[in-house]
């Protein structure tokens, strides 16, 4: 079992993933692909313009599947953030997993890591092997909230980001880390996950 900490919430991978890294946190990452970070200044303002990579989470391998999961936690967070998930957050998402796929085939084309390299010949296997998986925990329900509301407003989010990972793979999921849809994954709240 591996385990990993994100966003306050630890995610114990089973024996059967054989690979669960926290991307960004990787050499792999660091030394490759994240040396994109950098900035210049704007020819118009002079301001400086801050230019990078972006990173999902986790990168994990189970039964010969890439799982790329990106982990939210909004519970914390008053309702203005609700409005940002619809245009903002799915685009994001879509470009941390772009950003992604490319620091994997980096890594492994330059020997960063073999569980890079395992990943990377993941992603160009002819049928779909990609799973996304956007773990996003929603603030609770307000009393005056009606469920129905909060469910289309869930599937259109969901909806949204299908549309910008249509490119990639079919197989997009936003669940809760608590919900327990991921096979041999539990999660668990740290002291002060959900809170500013």
């Amino acid at each position: 079992m591996k385990a990993l900490e994100v966003e306050r919430i630890r995610f114990e991978f089973g024996d059967s993933w054989t690979v669960a890294e926290k991307w960004d946190d990787s050499r792999a990452f660091r030394d490759g692909i994240g040396k994109l970070h950098g900035e210049y200044p704007d020819e118009t303002t002079g301001e400086l313009v801050r230019v990078g990579s972006q990173a999902v989470d986790i990168v994990g391998v189970r039964e010969d599947r890439l799982y790329l999961i990106e982990v939210k936690d909004y519970r914390g967070y008053p309702i203005e953030t609700k409005r940002r998930q619809l245009h903002e957050l799915p685009l994001r998402i879509a470009c941390k997993v772009r950003d992604t796929i490319a620091g994997l085939v980096g890594a492994s084309r330059l020997g960063k890591a073999l569980w890079a390299e395992d990943c990377a010949r993941l992603v160009v296997k002819p049928r779909p092997c990609v799973f996304v998986i956007a773990w996003i925990e929603d603030a609770e329900l307000r009393a005056a909230e009606p469920f129905k509301k909060r469910e289309v407003w869930q599937k259109e989010r969901s909806d949204r980001l299908k549309q910008r990972l249509s490119w990639l793979t079919p197989h997009v999921t936003v669940a809760s880390p608590f919900d327990g849809r991921v096979s041999d994954v539990v999660a668990q709240s740290l002291p002060g996950a959900g809170q500013r």
